[in-house]
């Protein structure tokens, strides 16, 4: 039987796996982009699309490359220009703790303790405010990473690809808790990368069922069948309208008072940490490109349901979706997807 999740990242394998994870970072990147430009000019598989990819694995980060945040700026770059800007100094000449960069157990250790001190305080605030707050999450994230880092290195350094590596090392990590994970070989074929362990959702959904699994036997690895637990989460779209032109008109009035407060506080946020100039200037224009008032057409309603495969209903979810040009977006300022996060009980 598949052993209890560990919610740690294990730093002891990470330069025999960086390769594999590198290739499947690339394989999924090339799938998302396929699939993002397909389903952006149907607001029903839009909708799809972003509804199932926070309930299967309650990434609700991801699911902004389909919102009207992505819409403006890359996705990345917008977090980049909107949080870490105030905390990255690489570029400074400040020195990293002597151990980085050794391999050593010290440096090993140092990362698990950061990573999982950080994915129990990633857990946190996805309870607490969720993504669809998602300017608290990234804001109190990344100025409680510096704190940690600072406390388990001894150094004040922080680059955009350690503050990256960190979250998405938590947001992978908390997938793997609602999912499982399946256990992964290094290439000799005896070296165990990821153990086998059952995630949330087979315990809250699954069915037993004889699976075909590789296991290590007689010190090589061999495929066995076991007994596991099986789920499967769909979701699908139950309706889509289009708004008239006056409900559209009045919906876009809305959004434009819930945003521009929004896209007008990157001067005083880049006030209250001291940034300058260029730095000023980029986080600055990262919040004013999120209002996308006068770009928007047009405005549908969409309701979906997520089922079982034994056909229960686990989770509702309404949205609007706006288009733009000749792609839609989820506008993510007026959505409630708590509901989603199933394994929260919300």
């Amino acid at each position: 039987m598949a052993k209890k999740d560990k919610k740690g990242f294990s730093a002891g394998v990470y330069a025999v796996a960086a390769s594999i994870v590198l290739a499947v970072v690339l394989v999924v990147m090339s799938i998302f982009t396929v699939a993002t430009k397909y389903t952006a000019f149907s607001p029903e598989k839009l909708a799809q699309s972003y509804v199932d990819g926070i309930v299967q694995t309650g990434d609700g980060y991801n699911a902004y490359k389909v919102t009207l945040v992505s819409k403006n700026m890359k996705y990345g770059e917008f977090i980049k220009a909107a949080y870490m800007r105030p905390y990255v100094n690489d570029g400074d000449g400040v020195k990293q703790a002597e151990f980085v960069g050794t391999g050593s157990t010290k440096e090993q250790e140092a990362i698990d303790s950061v990573y999982n001190t950080m994915y129990d305080y990633y857990c946190g605030l996805l309870k607490t405010y969720g993504y669809d707050d998602y300017d608290a999450v990234f804001d109190n994230y990344f100025k409680k990473l510096v704190e940690v880092r600072h406390n388990v290195y001894g150094d004040d350094y922080m680059s955009e690809e350690y503050m990256f590596g960190a979250f998405e090392a938590n947001v992978q990590t908390y997938a793997n808790s609602l999912t499982g994970t399946k256990r992964v070989f290094a290439n000799d074929d005896k070296t165990i990368l990821t153990e086998e362990s059952i995630g949330a959702y087979q315990v809250m959904f699954g069915d037993m069922q004889k699976v075909e699994v590789d296991a290590l036997v007689d010190g090589k690895k061999q495929t066995v069948t076991e007994e596991q637990p099986v789920y499967h989460l769909t979701t699908e779209i139950t309706s889509c309208e289009e708004l008239s032109a006056d409900e559209a008109k009045a919906y876009i009035e809305e959004y434009s008072a819930r945003i521009k407060p929004v896209a007008q506080s990157g001067e005083a946020k880049a006030d209250s940490f001291g940034l300058k100039d260029e730095e000023k200037e980029k986080m600055v224009n990262a919040y004013a490109g999120l209002d996308c008032t006068e770009d928007i057409k047009s405005v549908a309603k969409v309701s979906a349901q997520v089922k079982t495969q034994n056909g229960d209903v686990v989770a509702t979810q309404e949205l609007y979706v706006v288009k733009i040009g000749k792609s839609w977006y989820v506008d993510n300022t007026n959505i409630n997807t708590s509901a989603l996060y199933i394994s929260q009980g919300e």
